[in-house]
């Protein structure tokens, strides 16, 4: 498999000169991408696959011995190339301590060279299987997901599809025998991982497993599973052949928050089933959904909060009891989101045990009532004391009213950044934190939302996705679902009765 490489530096020159070799015309190296610093480098690094980063170690801001101990800690897998105008030992030692492959002059980098340390890097991935270049990862996963250590994806963008495997063993193998097996099932889970879609198999002692499907792309919530389902299949089929094992799954649904995922995990490894028992994925607060809810808090709208709230209660099937507490914990952590974002002092949170007891007390009806009474709370005091971009920082605010004002146009991070007069990377980064979104995110509510004006007032279609600034019609029809969970036309059928 050729190896990605990813170029770091804030010189554009040096990114031209190594982007423009032909070593990446011989098909053993790709160039995944390119960032100009530190920040830029993270935001890729969790979003793409990426086997090697050559980055530049004087870069303004975090240089490139904070960009090696970042890496280090978050990406093990990843192999390093350091380059420098300078030959610092201070740099070099950090930075090699670090984990860094090689550290190169400049003024020495040659492609020959790059090419030969690249082909050094692939000889000593190569000696290293897939399952033990993720150990690391594997290890500090199941510590979060089972025993209350550090979650390791916390900057990882992924979107995650988990799927939970009870695997039937005979009794009469020994622990050596199961132990051997039981990585051998593992292996074979995590052999069906591609580029745009990782996974991860956590073994749960003794017959257990979390399968952990991650995705990097843009990719529709049924894509999610239909990816996931088909992974599953072939692993299913490939155990049965090898070692003539039968299994059975649980999909979990697509949480919101990782702490609700992590919840819903622990809850189903806990229940005790019956040989035999089909398992069925029970549903939760769906991504759709999620966009709904935030849609409706960017417009402080209490009662479409309502009714979101209500919906999502009102999904649970009959004799599913515990799932309310799933979904509580669930629609919690966005809120307390939402409070600590618009700095709200919430009177009450339940948290960790005190969510089973609130939930255990409630019926639907009741739990769904008191949790909407919460969010419309919180969106009435938004709406309150709300002023033009009060609660955001001088550029945030300067951002949002140029969303506001050029929605219309060809809008992107940089040509916002530009007219605010600040530094792309570090506009992406305040954005996220004080808005909860990313700016392409804020700005598709934006259109939604004129959108919808536009079709109140019967615009013809090709002439909103036109007004709105989408730059096509299959996107605009993408996002308007995705955001309100409708199409325009069921939107207006809607609006009608």
């Amino acid at each position: 498999m050729a190896l990605l490489v990813l170029i770091v530096d804030d010189e554009k020159v040096f990114r031209n000169y190594i982007s423009q070799m032909e070593l990446w015309q011989k098909g053993s190296f790709i160039l995944a991408g390119e960032a100009r610093g530190t920040e830029e480098a993270m935001m890729f690094l969790a979003r793409n696959r990426v086997d090697v980063v050559l980055f530049d170690v004087s870069m303004p801001g975090k240089n490139g011995v904070v960009l090696s101990d970042m890496i280090e800690k978050k990406y093990p897998q990843v192999s390093m190339i350091a380059v420098s105008s300078y030959d610092s030992y201070d740099y070099v030692r950090e930075i090699l301590k670090n984990g860094a492959h090689d550290y190169i002059l400049k003024s020495r980098l040659s492609e020959e060279l790059l090419e030969h340390t690249l082909r050094s890097i692939e000889k000593k991935k190569s000696r290293i299987s897939p399952w033990e270049e993720k150990q690391e990862l594997r290890s500090m996963a199941s510590e979060w997901l089972l025993h209350d250590g550090i979650n390791p994806f916390t900057s990882d963008n992924s979107r995650k599809i988990v799927t939970l495997v009870w695997v039937e063993l005979a009794k009469n193998y020994s622990e050596a025998a199961q132990s051997a097996m039981m990585e051998g099932i593992g292996r074979i889970f995590e052999n069906n991982a591609r580029q745009e879609m990782d996974v991860l198999a956590l073994h749960a002692a003794p017959d257990r497993f979390v399968i952990m499907n991650r995705f990097y792309g843009e990719v529709s919530e049924a894509r999610l599973k239909e990816e996931a389902e088909n992974s599953l299949m072939v692993a299913q089929d490939n155990i049965r052949r090898v070692y003539g094992l039968q299994m059975r799954m649980q999909t979990c649904p697509p949480f919101f928050s990782d702490n609700a995922l992590r919840s819903f995990v622990r809850h189903k490894l806990e229940e005790k089933q019956e040989a035999g028992t089909k398992t069925e994925a029970v549903l939760a607060m769906t991504i759709e959904q999620q966009n709904r809810l935030l849609s409706a808090v960017h417009r402080a709208d209490p009662k479409a909060a309502e009714v979101m709230v209500k919906e999502i209660y009102g999904q649970i099937p009959p004799g599913r009891e515990a799932m309310y507490m799933m979904v509580t914990k669930e629609l919690l952590d966005l809120l307390e989101r939402i409070s600590i974002e618009h700095k709200i002092s919430l009177d009450f949170i339940p948290r960790n045990g005190e969510i089973f007891e609130y939930t255990r007390t409630k019926g639907r009806t009741v739990l769904s009532a008191s949790i909407a009474g919460l969010y419309q709370n919180v969106l009435r005091e938004i709406r309150g004391r709300r002023e033009p971009d009060s609660s955001f920082s001088e550029p945030v605010g300067e951002a949002v009213n140029y969303l506001q004002k050029h929605y219309a146009g060809a809008v992107s991070l940089s040509s916002c950044a530009a007219s605010i007069g600040v530094n792309s990377s570090y506009l992406s980064r305040i954005f996220h934190e004080e808005t909860g979104s990313t700016l392409t995110e804020y700005l598709n509510r934006i259109r939604v939302e004129k959108a919808r004006e536009l079709l109140k007032e019967n615009h013809p279609l090709k002439e909103v996705v036109s007004l709105c600034g989408f730059k096509s019609y299959s996107y605009f029809l993408k996002i308007f679902k995705e955001y309100t969970g409708n199409t325009p036309k069921e939107y207006l059928a809607g609006e009608k009765e």
